[in-house]
């Protein structure tokens, strides 16, 4: 009878245990930008070396998720390129909708070229960033880092995953 109520109390502790986990443990906040390039400049060389170039994109992203969720997302990135890998320069954009403002600025990034038989079929990427302002139902970002991770999923379109530190 002893072994049977030691059994009862430990699946019992157990139990509570979980329950306390599971209501404690909050799983990282995280959404999703599906964006399509608007503009974009091929990499341009910089003279100083093969391979070694910039480029500058425009993209429009609509957010799916998180406290700006359904809103339109405007940026500007800016890569210095060694032939097939980049390293981000400049990244910042604004994301709208009704009741809300957020400002984003990426501190740092990486891009490399996806090569399938020998030419370019797409790009992936990943970095970490900070929004610098948000207002309204989005003022909870305000100040927040973030890690994000890209890669293209057709012609022109990126699925971008941002993670919330």
């Amino acid at each position: 009878m002893t072994i049977i109520r030691w059994i009862i109390r430990c699946i019992c502790i157990s139990g509570l245990a979980l329950l306390a986990t599971s209501a404690t443990a909050q799983p990282t906040p995280s959404f999703r930008l599906h964006c399509s390039r608007v503009g974009y400049s091929p990499p341009e060389p910089l003279g100083d070396r093969a391979g070694h170039s910039i480029s500058i994109g425009e993209f429009v992203c609509r957010v799916e998720g998180g406290p700006s969720d359904g809103g339109t997302l405007t940026g500007t990135i800016v890569y210095e390129w060694e032939k097939t890998n980049a390293t981000l320069l400049s990244g910042i954009g604004i994301t709208r909708r009704p009741g809300a403002i957020t400002a984003y600025q990426h501190s740092e990034g990486k891009a490399s070229l996806v090569i399938r038989n020998g030419k370019v079929s797409g790009i992936v990427g990943s970095g970490r960033g900070r929004f610098t302002m948000a207002t309204g139902t989005a003022s909870s970002l305000a100040g927040k880092t973030y890690a994000y991770t890209y890669k293209s999923v057709g012609p022109g379109t990126t699925l971008v995953e941002i993670r919330l530190d």
